[in-house]
């Protein structure tokens, strides 16, 4: 009977402190999720789709102001709706934003954070790049990053360089809506990634070269 108080007592006082200390553990557990290195030139930017604008505005920052090396910008983002893709539409608010066609690639085929990795790396080999600045949404920036460097390698520098300005605030996120809905999406994917992990690079690698070998028999269809 007394051990059984003793659990209650120490139950009651980690609710207690829970309760207290609510505040401070969530926007931790929120700030978590970003993730921000210290900016340095790269070969190319990379900008992920998602949101409205903030993340192409960023990233034509970004270009803007010289950080590519190679004067390239890959905008990634697969099928929308139709025969629009998110790579597409980025591409349209990239040059509105006053950046040159020439200088835009697309990966316009992934689904999935984890394809979006895939096919990125396809375009840097082909093109010899070896770095690259990945441009996210601040909640979304940790984990992209993750998955970036895991499928990547060691062969090709990431530079995480999340959205500047941001609808989303991680102070007291947990009082609105939207962004409790996107630290709880964040967080689940982090669980799955935690429980299935990625693909090992031996199946990554197929893919990617699966995906060359079809890109070139579609271009001789075309020819």
């Amino acid at each position: 009977m007394f051990r059984f108080l003793k659990i209650l007592i120490v139950f009651a006082l980690i609710a207690v402190l829970l309760y207290i200390g609510h505040g401070f553990i969530l926007e931790k557990a929120g700030k978590y999720l970003y993730y921000k290195d210290e900016m340095k030139p790269a070969d190319v930017i990379v900008v992920l789709a998602g949101e409205e604008t903030e993340r192409v505005e960023y990233g034509v920052k970004i270009f803007k102001e010289g950080w590519a090396r190679k004067d390239r910008i890959i905008l990634a983002g697969g099928p929308l709706v139709w025969k629009y893709t998110w790579a597409s539409l980025m591409k349209e608010q990239a040059i509105s934003l006053g950046v040159p066609k020439n200088a835009i690639l697309l990966e316009d085929k992934s689904r999935t954070a984890e394809e979006d990795v895939i096919f990125t790396k396809q375009i840097l080999n082909k093109y010899g790049y070896r770095s690259c600045i990945l441009v996210t949404s601040p909640y979304h920036s940790r984990r992209a990053t993750k998955i970036f460097r895991k499928i990547m390698g060691d062969k090709i520098m990431i530079i995480s360089a999340p959205a500047e300005k941001s609808w989303f605030s991680f102070d007291e996120w947990w009082e609105r809506r939207r962004d409790r809905a996107r630290v709880l999406d964040e967080y689940s994917k982090f669980m799955w990634l935690w429980v299935f992990g990625l693909r090992d690079n031996l199946t990554t690698n197929k893919l990617i070269d699966d995906f060359s070998h079809f890109d070139k028999y579609e271009e001789r269809f075309k020819k």
